[in-house]
């Protein structure tokens, strides 16, 4: 998978991204007449046989820059491949979070899949039917293309086994983990009840949600708040990437 990333990811130069931007409606130039600090585009090409999606980011707040992925959206390693490039923006450029980003790039390629003929329906708006048989007919000339988004929840949980939902002893002590769904900021904390904690939050911040749970010594809170310092945004709350996640992971799982 490694192999073939790096056959279709490229960082784009000044001069790629002016050629980029003879065929774009706007953004682009936004960025480089320093009218927008960044800007996510799609471009799609059709040729009745395959698809081919050219997928980039420009930023242009230290420097014009930017990086660019070119996928067949019916690949089967495009999920993969489109998170990992990401995951990748999300390292390069601190300020962005993966998770958005893959979802920005999903509504952009929808626009361009409708245009050409598809019906687009997301796995979200697919859950509704989960479990019923449901059947789905399209009567748009080139058929269905489902696309998947991500739910910024389900996939913090998942990522940590939803070991949140583990039985809680108020006796012991809990390092927890919450996700502000609006601001993507994780919070590093302790409680002997962390549903609690997560219900008086929710008074404060709604979109704010449990996704790991750990019993173990308190001072462990104090160890990842020193380990991920030059990220914290304020209080308990840091901007962390998934490879931060991957870390605090196989951390938790050491002790």
């Amino acid at each position: 998978m490694s192999d073939k990333f790096f056959t279709c990811c490229f960082r784009l130069e000044e001069a790629d991204i002016r050629e980029l931007d003879k065929a774009d409606n706007g953004p682009i130039n936004n960025v480089m007449a320093g009218l927008a600090k960044h800007c996510y585009g799609v471009n799609l090409a059709d040729d009745q046989l395959g698809l081919l999606a050219k997928i980039y980011y420009i930023n242009g707040v230290r420097e014009l820059k930017g990086d660019i992925i070119e996928l067949d959206p019916r690949d089967p390693d495009y999920f993969e491949l489109l998170m990992r490039f990401c995951m990748m923006l999300a390292d390069d450029y601190k300020e962005l979070d993966a998770i958005d980003a893959f979802n920005t790039f999903q509504t952009k390629l929808r626009g361009f899949l409708e245009k050409l003929g598809f019906q687009t329906v997301t796995c979200q708006e697919l859950e509704q039917f989960k479990g019923q048989n449901a059947v789905m007919f399209s009567a748009a000339k080139r058929g269905l293309f489902k696309l998947t988004v991500i739910d910024k929840k389900d996939f913090y949980m998942d990522f940590f086994g939803n070991n949140h939902t583990c039985e809680i002893d108020k006796t012991k002590q809990y390092v927890y983990l919450m996700v502000n769904i609006d601001t993507a900021l994780i919070k590093i904390g302790k409680s002997n009840n962390p549903r609690y904690r997560e219900r008086t939050l929710h008074s404060q911040e709604p979109v704010v949600h449990l996704i790991a749970v750990w019993c173990c010594d308190s001072k462990i809170e104090k160890e990842l708040h020193t380990k991920f310092a030059a990220k914290r945004v304020r209080g308990e709350w840091f901007r962390l990437q998934i490879s931060d996640l991957t870390e605090i992971e196989m951390h938790m799982k050491a002790i």
